[in-house]
């Protein structure tokens, strides 16, 4: 092959690469215009019809944000089998983060009272932080949330004082025929 033949072989890929990032980034900027338009609109848009999970998070998060957090971690569940990892790893970090939280609240809020309910979202948070820990674990927020979540545990829930008001006589049982019930 002469020397002008490979230079338009090559100029042509060149061309063809060149029109291929430039087509790829158009689209990027067109979808990334497209979530710019929605997001103000994130409280009107349907869950049900929504199929991008990057809006279902931005939904989810917003929820989150407003105290509505049982309805973000029904989003964020639904999201968490068919998401990429990267993403899989924030939904991940940030269901655990809301169980810390709302653990965290309960605790405060009711004290030992609500110990079950504290110790079952302790769980669950670090669960969800494992879980994103091992996707990311380049992840210094998840790494520390993670931390802070297996260092708190809340104090044994204290037993109930007997109502009993009777009195042993000895430590052993009563058995017929022996003095005072045994050896």
């Amino acid at each position: 092959m002469a020397r002008t033949e490979i230079l338009t072989v090559l100029l042509g890929l060149a061309l063809t690469a060149t029109v291929t990032a430039i087509g790829w980034e158009g689209w990027r900027l067109y979808r990334d215009w497209r979530y710019d338009h929605l997001l103000p609109r994130l409280e009107q848009l349907d869950t049900g019809r929504l199929s991008d999970p990057r809006l279902l998070a931005a939904k989810a998060n917003r929820l989150a944000a407003q105290g509505k957090w049982q309805q973000a971690v029904r989003i964020y569940t639904r999201l968490l089998p068919a998401a990429e990892p990267p993403l899989q790893a924030r939904l991940h970090y940030n269901l655990g983060t809301l169980y810390l939280q709302q653990a965290a609240a309960r605790w405060h809020r009711a004290g030992v009272w609500d110990y079950s309910h504290v110790v079952t979202l302790l769980g669950l948070a670090r669960e969800h932080l494992r879980a994103a820990v091992r996707l990311a674990p380049d992840d210094l927020d998840a790494a520390y949330n993670l931390e802070y979540a297996l260092r708190i545990q809340p104090p044994p829930r204290e037993r109930q004082p007997s109502k009993w008001r009777g009195h042993k006589q000895s430590v052993f049982a009563t058995l017929p025929g022996m003095p005072k019930g045994g050896p």
